[in-house]
């Protein structure tokens, strides 16, 4: 059974984090074909750098974190991801080309690399939306870049500074959370000052804070709302924080009861009421079931195809230019999703992009036994519901 919690207020169904926005891309998807040129990913994530100064108990790239510690990608191949990406595909006439958002993510902590500035303001004037996903603790050195970007998610994941720093396995006496409240309070005031685009009133930009369900956090839920808002976050979002995909099966699985469910109800419900015009709470748990589990409703990944990891390189080798194109956000580390590795031109990626060696991988995926709650489950889902079976009859409008 699906998970029918609670998620968000009725009236703000068309939000960012509706996965129904993904049916807006089936035109594009429908040609994802065997043997047939794949089109450009409209989404792509970089990871600029393999380290964090946190430490988070639930960490989903810790074991990259650990294989390629502190490997980043260099400045300068970042300015030649973002001058290439707008032309991803365009040696095919055939199918939509050019990358258009760009997730700047995990793997660690992204602004730890300090190409990172320049790097967003190259993709802003190539017209490529950005999205940044911090733990906020620099977030201070890059007030003018950040600014540009469409929405910027800093992960904080408590509503005290006694559970953020159990949380992120840091001293008690460390003053990280209010440095990063502080950090806050200063973009906001900085995009709003000079009107750039994480400052406009558009209900779907600014500054979200990203809250990861843990069981000790979920009696902080309303707590956290309140801070949200008074620092002025334009939305918080609550998700289940889930399993790595190399400790499944172990017994560091995250697990949630029936008395977490309901704690998380009673308190989503009282932060609902915080919900306005300026400020929006969301509940993201439609990726998961009931439990808050997996729900990887669909047999293949088709995903594959839909989006892409840009992150630094393998391994420790001559060349300091290099990356590596992986093809799963929840899978990172994973050589058994890696498109392309250790290579300087970004070029290369059209070469592999919809290869047959890209279709050997989506092949050998067992979804079942290796992959964790799935990011990416309603691109999946869409895909084999309404592309490769109309089950929507989706052209009777």
């Amino acid at each position: 059974m699906k998970n029918q919690i609670r998620e968000w207020a009725p009236e703000k169904r068309w939000n960012p984090f509706n996965s129904h926005k993904l049916l807006t891309h089936v035109e594009r998807w429908r040609h994802i074909q065997r043997g047939k040129p794949i089109p450009a990913p409209i989404l792509v994530t970089i990871d600029p750098v393999n380290a964090c100064d946190l430490d988070c108990v639930w960490c989903n790239a810790q074991l990259i974190r650990q294989k390629r510690s502190g490997r980043m990608i260099s400045e300068k191949t970042l300015m030649r991801i973002a001058d290439f990406l707008p032309h991803w595909g365009a040696d095919n006439p055939y199918v939509k080309t050019g990358v258009e958002a760009v997730c700047i993510a995990g793997g660690g902590e992204p602004l730890l690399n300090p190409a990172i500035g320049n790097f967003i303001n190259r993709l802003y004037r190539r017209n490529i939306e950005i999205g940044v996903v911090t733990n906020g603790t620099q977030i201070h050195k890059y007030l003018a870049a950040l600014s540009k970007a469409t929405w910027v998610g800093v992960s904080i994941d408590a509503a005290k500074r006694e559970t953020f720093n159990r949380l992120k396995r840091l001293p008690l006496n460390s003053e990280k959370f209010d440095q990063i409240i502080e950090n806050i309070i200063l973009l906001s005031k900085y995009a709003k000052k000079h009107k750039s685009r994480l400052g406009w009133k558009h209900s779907a930009y600014g500054i979200s804070f990203k809250y990861l369900l843990y069981k000790e956090n979920i009696s902080e839920i309303y707590q956290a709302a309140q801070l949200a808002k008074k620092i002025g976050c334009k939305n918080i979002h609550f998700r289940p924080a889930g399993t790595a995909w190399d400790k499944l099966g172990s017994d560091n699985e995250i697990r949630f009861l029936p008395k977490d469910i309901a704690l998380y109800n009673a308190q989503i419900t009282k932060a609902l009421a915080l919900d306005d015009k300026n400020f929006n709470v969301y509940g993201v748990t439609h990726k998961f079931n009931s439990q808050f589990g997996i729900a990887n409703y669909f047999s293949k990944c088709y995903a594959l195809f839909m989006t892409a990891v840009i992150m630094p390189p393998t391994n420790v080798i001559n060349n300091p230019d290099a990356f590596t194109v992986g093809l799963c956000c929840d899978r990172r580390g994973d050589a058994k999703i890696e498109l392309c590795k250790n290579i300087s031109d970004p070029k290369e990626i059209n070469k592999m992009w919809g290869s047959r060696y890209h279709w050997m991988l989506h092949d050998s995926l067992a979804i079942e036994k290796e992959c964790p709650r799935c990011t990416y489950q309603p691109h999946n889902e869409i895909y084999e519901q309404v592309i490769m079976n109309d089950s929507m009859t989706h052209k009777f409008i």
